[in-house]
């Protein structure tokens, strides 16, 4: 499957762009923005199902985007003065426009990219490797900015790996959790956090399931065995498994990112218990008999 990086002027935009601010407003809103695309540059044709990364120019050149193409490409009448009178389009569904002062510098992307990046309107086809090249550079930088989502970034994984969109199709399946949770036991497979025995009933429901099948192994014949493909974790470990690239970190190399701190995991955290009503009362008469009743932060009052 091929990829490209189609050239986007967000000041001066063509007949055929669309407004960047306004396709990034619908695209953050539902998801996509569905937009046509002049590719008649383009050295190869982009098959349906292709990943684009838009790179726009001015005063930030980078990385602004990503979509998919969505159709075969079509032809129709081009400009005055065209050769053959054609221009060659696609359909395309942007799914994220970053702000324009978020954008992937160029500066800052492998020379290999850099020297492929198009003018306004240009598209520069890319094979396999740069593709990668491609996709890596913008999940290591744009990702940043989405830490705690528990969606992968558009454009960071393969398509045929969001078709199974792990997140929202697996790891969210009510009936697989169950299982899941039944098998392994209720607590985190990388710390060992137990948030019902921790917090109490309240706890309940905090472990998610992380599915670790790696998304390249996902084909067609995939059938999904919840005691085998799910392990519980709790959101902090799950939001760590999915910062992973390409693919997502497993529990035993989460365990060794543990196990590698020079400083003991649980130092930073505050150890006590919570005071009782018994506690206070007691700490309210100490005050009276200290003739301290009136200063500072009352609680027993």
């Amino acid at each position: 499957m091929t990829g490209a990086l189609l050239g986007w002027d967000p000041v001066w935009p063509e007949a055929w762009q669309p407004d960047y601010h306004s396709a990034a407003a619908v695209a953050s809103e539902s998801g996509f923005f569905r937009a046509v695309w002049d590719i008649s540059a383009a050295a190869h044709d982009l098959e349906p199902g292709s990943d684009v990364w838009f790179a726009v120019s001015g005063q930030r050149p980078g990385l602004a985007g990503h979509g998919v193409v969505t159709s075969s490409p079509y032809a129709v009448s081009g400009r005055e003065g065209d050769p053959e009178g054609r221009l060659h389009l696609v359909d395309v569904d942007i799914d994220v426009l970053l702000p324009p002062d978020e954008t992937v510098p160029l500066a800052g992307l492998p020379a290999e990219i850099r020297v492929l990046f198009p003018e306004p309107g240009g598209v520069a086809a890319l094979d396999p490797g740069t593709g990668e090249d491609v996709r890596r550079a913008w999940t290591n930088s744009a990702a940043n900015g989405r830490t705690g989502s528990p969606h992968p970034l558009p454009g960071s994984l393969p398509q045929q790996a969001v078709r199974w969109s792990l997140a929202s199709r697996y790891e969210s399946d009510p009936d697989a959790a169950r299982i899941c949770r039944a098998h392994h036991g209720p607590a985190c497979s990388v710390c060992g956090l137990d948030p019902e025995a921790m917090f109490g009933p309240e706890g309940a429901g905090v472990l998610q399931v992380h599915h670790i099948v790696p998304p390249a192994l996902l084909t067609d014949q995939y059938e999904l065995d919840p005691a085998t493909d799910l392990v519980p974790l709790c959101p902090t470990c799950h939001t760590m498994a999915h910062a992973g690239f390409p693919d997502p970190y497993t529990p035993a190399e989460l365990r060794r990112l543990l196990a590698a701190r020079t400083v003991p995991v649980h130092d930073a955290v505050v150890q006590g218990n919570p005071i009782t009503a018994d506690q206070l009362q007691a700490e309210a008469e100490a005050r009276d008999l200290l003739g301290l009743r009136g200063r500072g932060n009352d609680t027993a009052d």
